[in-house]
């Protein structure tokens, strides 16, 4: 009967340990708001830069149509001053001086477009170098929150390694029925292979205990499982006298 006790007490040991391992993880794969603030804010930048760089490219590719227009304005402008001279009449002249006027407007136009969009590119070209080089400056302002994070996720690490170690030990002084009972419950209610039996009900799935278990798990002269979620139960008290073993 003792040695039913001490096996209690050695698997209520276990799930407390199982439970700091799953908190420790689950510490592990959160990462705090910090963290997510300087992750967001990076991924923002990044998506600013790019948007950046994409503008830069649409602005090229309409630049080399318009100097390409600009070009062919200029061509057809010197084209129809050449025939200028040549024309022998009033009707020739007219045509020849409107072909100049609308070569002139489609030149000024391209010209004016190509400026524009030269002052464009200069000025996001400008604003892409000074993001990069702010870049080392940020850096460095946000380097504590990760080096804080990264020292806390190993810290975590060890702590998960020393965890198990622990739980490894007393796996191995259970009897091999119980570590095998505990660890299929584990596995299957969600880390939780035992329960503390409370006010008479199972404090995981609140069923309501008859009295004779109640009376046995009191006892804890053998192993009583809940019959509604199959978990081990037993007494709050039955793990304080385990923490103070």
């Amino acid at each position: 009967m003792e040695n039913v006790r001490h096996e209690l007490i050695q698997m209520i040991r276990l799930q407390a340990i199982y439970d700091q391992i799953a908190q420790a993880i689950t510490e592990q794969e959160t990462p705090p708001a910090d963290v997510l603030e300087l992750e967001e804010e990076n991924r923002r930048r990044q998506r600013e830069l790019e948007e950046l760089e994409e503008r830069i490219e649409e602005i090229e590719e309409e630049l080399r149509e318009v100097r390409r227009k600009e070009e062919e304005s200029k061509l057809e402008l010197e084209h129809f001053q050449k025939q200028r001279a040549a024309v022998t009449n009033e009707r020739e002249f007219t045509a020849v001086i409107n072909e100049i006027d609308f070569a002139t407007r489609a030149l000024e136009e391209a010209e004016a477009r190509r400026k524009e969009l030269e002052g464009a590119e200069e000025e996001i070209r400008a604003e892409i170098q000074t993001r990069k080089e702010a870049r080392p400056e940020e850096e460095a302002s946000h380097r504590e929150v990760v080096e804080r994070w990264a020292a806390r996720q190993q810290e975590l690490k060890e702590l998960i390694h020393t965890l198990a170690e622990q739980a490894r030990t007393i796996e191995e002084g259970l009897h091999p029925a119980n570590r095998s009972r505990f660890l299929r419950l584990l596995k299957s209610k969600q880390g939780r292979a035992m329960a503390p039996a409370i006010e008479g009900s199972c404090s995981l799935c609140h069923f309501a205990l008859r009295p004779h278990v109640q009376q046995r798990v009191r006892r804890a002269e053998e192993i009583i499982t809940c019959e509604h979620c199959h978990r081990i139960l037993y007494l709050p008290e039955l793990g304080e006298d385990g923490d103070e073993g």
